[in-house]
């Protein structure tokens, strides 16, 4: 099989956590057998887009596009092939938002994967719009299936609808797909609502070889949190429950780890509430570090008000941590309290429950029993299994 990838997000040097999760599959598929090619096709995402609130991010994006060259360009990730043309994108209530431009770099990925690689069997686009949209296109155009899988969170996000009418790219990609796969059941059900099909549910991959099981650390009781530093995250919310439970600062301490425009907001009401002993900001965390990280915690925390899945939250229970997490959509697909605690959107009160609970509890909890729980749900030979599966059902015609 040949399975030609078309992500949304997808990292760069310059913006290396943004879309990791494709990343992430796309390796593991790459890996899983030398019977599937992989290709992936990028415009540089993150590092192209134009921000109108920002004019000083219009002049760098400008330079970085006229630095490069128009492409395609390729590079190997492993086993994985990529292929980049760069192009630049805006907010979408300005002239398209250059989705236009995204299409045109696509199809040029897509004509360069063909001549060295030859024919491909099917198109695998991660999240309805752009990425749904432009496969649609391509897929029409070479008359290929397209497989599509929704990351949104929320679903959809706002500049894709007006009231309850989904801007129509979006709809169309749903329902053209061969598969639309979600992942996890609270945004397939979210997809439901909108009247979109959904089939399957397929989680987000964890590459378990990053994270050892290790003793967690002496000294201080550890909880960690990391993400961006954004309303979505909750981590507002997180430092209420602290202030609320008020743990001695010789014995507890809680690491947030991640940047974003909230910081400053959240230093200070880590001040205000009293609990900045008791607080450490890490600033932006470089995915390599994460495990270790991990590994210098004793049970890590997501305080979200939305997840779609919570990637980093699985990677937790992969380095053998306990985590506490909200019902915010994703976490209550692979936490229960065999395995940490689930609290409720915004219930700062059982948010601090939860804190010391697991101040007291945590050494009861089986870091190897919490490792194989998150190997059997997302590990990379479960995921890449499960879409193996999926890709020859749609080449054959038939259901996975």
């Amino acid at each position: 099989m040949k399975v030609f990838v078309l992500p949304s997000w997808y990292p760069t040097a310059t913006h290396p956590i943004s879309g990791g999760f494709v990343r992430d599959q796309a390796r593991a598929l790459a890996d899983s057998g030398d019977d599937l090619q992989v290709v992936v096709g990028t415009w540089d995402h993150a590092d192209g887009a134009l921000s109108l609130r920002e004019p000083a991010s219009l002049l760098r994006a400008w330079r970085w596009k006229a630095s490069l060259r128009a492409g395609p360009s390729w590079s190997a990730d492993g086993k994985l092939a990529v292929v980049r043309t760069p192009a630049l994108s805006w907010t979408l209530r300005v002239a398209g938002g250059g989705v236009a431009g995204l299409l045109a770099a696509s199809r040029r990925n897509f004509a360069a994967a063909r001549e060295r690689h030859g024919d491909f069997d099917l198109l695998h686009a991660h999240v309805g719009f752009p990425a749904g949209h432009i496969a649609r296109e391509l897929a029409r155009e070479h008359r290929l299936p397209y497989v599509l899988t929704e990351h949104m969170s929320p679903f959809p996000f706002p500049a894709l609808r007006r009231g309850d009418t989904l801007r129509a790219e979006l709809r169309q990609a749903f329902d053209d797909a061969a598969r639309v796969l979600a992942v996890s059941p609270g945004l397939a059900a979210d997809i439901a609502r909108h009247g979109l099909p959904c089939h399957a549910v397929v989680p987000n991959v964890v590459d378990e070889r990053r994270f050892p099981v290790e003793p967690p650390p002496s000294g201080r009781f550890v909880f960690l949190a990391l993400g961006g530093l954004r309303p979505q995250k909750g981590f507002d919310l997180l430092l209420q429950a602290l202030q609320r439970w008020n743990p001695d600062p010789s014995d507890v301490q809680l690491v947030i780890g991640g940047d974003g425009p909230l910081r400053a907001a959240l230093q200070s009401q880590a001040e205000h509430l009293k609990v900045a002993d008791r607080v450490r900001f890490l600033g932006p965390v470089a995915p390599d570090d994460v495990p270790r990280w991990m590994a210098a915690s004793h049970a890590f925390v997501l305080p979200s008000r939305h997840e779609t899945f919570g990637v980093v939250a699985a990677e937790a229970l992969a380095s053998g941590r306990p985590v506490i997490a909200t019902r915010s959509g994703g976490p209550e697909s692979f936490v229960d309290d065999t395995c940490g605690r689930l609290v409720g959107v915004g219930d700062v009160v059982g948010l601090a429950e939860a804190l010391q609970w697991m101040r007291s509890h945590a050494s009861g909890f089986d870091p190897l029993a919490l490792r194989c729980r998150i190997e059997r749900h997302c590990s990379r030979a479960a995921v890449s299994a499960r879409l193996r599966a999926i890709y020859r059902s749609v080449i054959d015609g038939g259901d996975a």
